[in-house]
């Protein structure tokens, strides 16, 4: 009887300590809520669209989201005189017109969005751990001008749930291709195996192929630009620091720089100017391909590689369109390779 007792207030304690939990991030969203469906109604906003919420790199998770569709249904519900844009609904439109699914803060793509789906404000987020919280800071961006009309913030306690779903990194399952009207020059065609990808920043990076071969592993690795207009150059140099590959039996290979399509740079380009006529380029609205060749380390035997490989890439990506350069950081894991028979 008394085992009994015992776990029943047990149970109804961490009951109750989760629903503390719960309400904490509902009462937040709430606040935020409120506070920007107020600068809507004022700013005279009638339809609005919640896109997936992003770290400040740009990469989508699970949290992001779910926090993304728990803002749709509050200010779904607010009674300001908006409606919202059904996120399926809205996610159809986007990949019918090619357009990003997240993070869109590009004028262009931003008006165009407003001109196919009649949405007069978006409603994006960045989610940033701290300690035993997330930060949220939530925006309100008129679709015409793809300026902030409003913006709020707010912190949700770190709980194991909310742990759990800012770990799940979302990856595509639909492998990309290249549009018809762009430029052919460095395009790859995509396999029809389904491949491993990532929404880093601008750019929709893809593990294509890795193959072991007699003391090297080749890593082709395809970058989607999906911008309209905005041509990209991606390099790295000595502050970056060179990519590296890991198997699941704890080998370390080393980076080929000279075998390898990755352009470098010794010094550290933080003039952007330096990278106008440098890098491998990216055209607006194309599929491109590089290679990264590793070479087996202490020359251990072909048949003591591992099957399954964790890569890591930072690079510098050069945006001309407004002469700006920005670090990257992208990591695959578990990604299988093809090996000799």
């Amino acid at each position: 009887m008394r085992k009994i007792l015992f776990t029943t207030i047990i149970t109804v304690i961490f009951f109750l300590s989760n629903s503390n939990f719960s309400m904490a991030y509902e009462k937040e969203i709430k606040s935020i809520s409120s506070t920007l469906a107020e600068n809507i109604a004022k700013a005279g906003k009638k339809m609005i669209a919640v896109v997936d919420f992003t770290d400040l790199q740009g990469n989508v998770t699970e949290l992001g989201r779910f926090l993304a569709e728990e803002f749709s249904v509050t200010f779904a519900g607010a009674g300001k005189g908006f409606e919202v844009v059904d996120r399926t609904h809205l996610k159809s439109i986007l990949t019918e017109h090619k357009l990003s699914a997240t993070g869109i803060i590009d004028p262009q793509t931003a008006r165009k969005l407003g001109q196919i789906a009649g949405v007069d404000a978006l409603i994006t987020g960045t989610i940033t751990p701290f300690g035993d919280s997330i930060r949220l800071s939530v925006k309100i961006l008129d679709t015409s001008t793809a300026k902030v009309i409003g913006a709020s913030s707010g912190d949700i306690a770190k709980t194991k749930a909310i742990e759990e779903l800012l770990a799940r990194g979302i990856e595509t399952t639909q492998p990309f291709r290249q549009e018809p009207s762009a430029p052919t020059s460095s395009v790859s065609s995509y396999p029809t195996s389904t491949p491993k990808s990532k929404k880093i920043g601008p750019l929709t990076i893809t593990i294509e192929k890795m193959v072991v071969s007699k003391e090297t592993v080749s890593v082709y690795i395809g970058f989607m630009n999906q911008t309209q207009d905005t041509e990209f150059r991606l390099g790295r140099d000595s502050y970056t620091g060179v990519p590296t590959l890991v198997d699941d039996k704890g080998n370390e290979f080393n980076y080929d720089d000279n075998r390898s399509g990755l352009p470098f740079h010794y010094s550290n380009l933080s003039n952007p100017d330096l990278f106008k006529n440098w890098g491998f380029t990216l055209p607006a609205r194309s599929a491109n391909e590089l290679g990264l060749v590793f070479r087996f380390k202490d020359k251990i035997p072909t048949k003591e590689v591992g099957e399954y490989f964790s890569v890591n890439l930072k690079y510098k990506l050069y945006n001309g369109k407004d002469n700006l350069v920005s670090n990257y950081n992208v990591q695959f894991t578990d990604v299988k390779a093809q090996k000799p028979r």
